[in-house]
């Protein structure tokens, strides 16, 4: 059993990559059945979906970098930012700025309305049906950032054990 878990917290990242492409697939195909004449087929539609599949899989792209090259051997040192591991703060920052961006995208640039109109969040969000609002997105995307603080915050607070 503590091999499965060395595994499995070794490349977690790669777990997460290969998650993300499922549910960009599973996207893609559900809007090719969605007929020719659909929104969810136009180029604007597809160019969202794929933003959305790199936007989601650029953390544990960086958390596979640093994987790799040493600096975190498994996930959980990314439960101790207390311990200025550059790899964890730059992937705090990382998703953090990520949050500010789309933050940002949702309110100021349309985007709140191209996620509905265009049905983005189907396979990116489980149960998509109860964030079929305009309203709603904005207000998950202005969450998004007070969230990523708030996980580092109790990341710090708690002290887990790492895991070598």
């Amino acid at each position: 059993m503590t091999m499965v878990f060395d595994i499995l917290s070794r490349y977690f990242w790669l777990l997460a990559i290969i998650e993300n492409g499922w549910r960009y697939i599973a996207q893609e195909r559900t809007a090719a059945r969605s007929g020719a004449m659909s929104l969810r087929t136009s180029d604007e539609a597809k160019s969202l979906r794929r933003w959305f599949a790199v936007f989601h899989a650029h953390p544990w792209i960086i958390m596979g970098i640093a994987t790799i090259l040493g600096g975190t051997p498994n996930f959980s040192y990314y439960f101790r930012p207390q311990d200025h591991n550059p790899y964890v703060l730059t992937w705090y920052g990382v998703q953090f700025c990520s949050a500010i961006g789309f933050t940002f995208w949702a309110f100021f640039y349309n985007g709140a309305e191209k996620i509905i109109k265009y049905q983005i969040g189907v396979a990116f969000v489980p149960r998509y049906s109860w964030v079929n609002t305009v309203g709603r997105v904005k207000f998950f995307a202005a969450l998004a950032p007070i969230w990523i603080v708030l996980t580092m915050v109790v990341a710090t607070s708690i002290d887990v054990r790492l895991y070598k």
